[in-house]
């Protein structure tokens, strides 16, 4: 495995490491086996956030007697000085642990969140005091939104900032740029762009070569998941330039209109599996498996025709994206 310093932490992280959103979809046996694996491999930096449901407790659980050798970071979505702290010791309480060397303030993505937190009773303020007591090492900021994070990364209260950056989102590369410019740690979340290529090992291996990059954090839900993403960094090799043209027209078809599965969006009101029916849409209408993802459409027990519009989704989604009219369009596609 290869180590980069986060920034100017002190922290030597692994360059392929886990992002625990998908931990969610598994069994704690699994989320044993992945970290398991992780400790074999040499990836020692596990991303994780209160919101991401159980993640927090399955990773407490798989670092039993191997806490010490693996970087911890998650975070926070409360605004509020109060709402952070609980978060903190709930974070610490689920992850069985006394410490994080990385505790973020997570999706940051308007200028008025940004200057929430940062005011008198802001969430900032409750963890800058949590690191005080020792309770916290390095304290990060997250977002969606390249502008909110780049004047987030200005202020110079953070040590890391961690933002989307694939082979589709490349305009977070001046937000790196800035931030180590001033010796912060850069972290890319959404690698993969929600598991939206078919080919995932190019879109890694392009983030491997990028510079300004000190982490990469693909989403984990398997053991083999675990083996194919340590192996890139461990072997890597760039591109040639017929697996540039691949990756490129990947991104071409992809667009900027598309769901990254972050799940932000859930739950939703009527039941509906959201980021699940713009895969099946996916697979119908860009890989050419229309007729598996209509007969699995067909399988939901809500399908996107249930959708009242009550625009909950649409709220909550970093990216801004119109669920409702996505929804309705992947219907169409998929409906028999």
């Amino acid at each position: 495995m290869k180590y980069k310093q986060l920034g100017s932490t002190g922290l030597r992280v692994s360059v392929m490491s886990i992002g625990g959103i998908p931990i969610q979809r598994v069994d704690q046996s699994v989320a044993n086996k992945i970290v398991r694996a992780a400790l074999e491999l040499g990836v020692n930096f596990i991303d994780t956030a209160r919101g991401y449901t159980d993640s927090e407790e399955k990773f407490g659980h798989a670092l039993k007697g191997v806490r010490d050798r693996f970087i911890l970071a998650t975070k926070t979505p409360a605004r509020d000085a109060a709402g952070a702290r609980r978060d903190l010791e709930t974070s610490l309480r689920a992850m069985q642990t006394d410490y994080f060397e990385l505790y973020q303030l997570h999706n940051v993505s308007t200028m008025e969140e940004l200057e929430q937190v940062l005011a008198p009773g802001g969430a900032l303020e409750a963890v800058q005091k949590a690191q005080q007591e020792g309770l916290v090492q390095h304290i990060g900021v997250t977002g969606h939104n390249d502008q909110v994070l780049l004047r987030a990364v200005e202020t110079g209260h953070f040590a890391t900032v961690q933002a989307p950056v694939n082979a589709v989102e490349r305009q977070f590369i001046p937000v790196l740029a800035a931030a180590k410019e001033r010796g912060m740690g850069t972290i890319a979340m959404k690698p993969l762009a929600g598991g939206s290529f078919t080919r995932p090992q190019l879109a890694l291996r392009q983030l491997l070569a990028e510079p300004l990059l000190d982490v990469i954090i693909p989403g984990i839900d398997s053991v083999e998941q675990m083996q194919q993403n340590a192996d890139l960094a461990s072997n890597y090799r760039p591109l040639s330039q017929e697996e540039q043209d691949l990756l490129q027209a990947e991104v071409d078809a992809l667009g900027k209109g598309f769901c990254r599965r972050c799940e932000y969006c859930l739950p939703c009101p009527q039941g509906i599996r959201i980021p699940q029916i713009f895969i099946f849409e996916g697979y119908a209408t860009r890989y050419n498996l229309a007729e598996w993802a209509v007969g699995r459409y067909a399988s939901l027990n809500v399908d996107a025709s249930a959708c009242v519009e009550c625009g909950i989704c649409e709220r909550r989604c970093p990216y801004q994206l119109p669920i409702r009219e996505m929804l309705k369009r992947a219907h169409g596609n998929l409906k028999q």
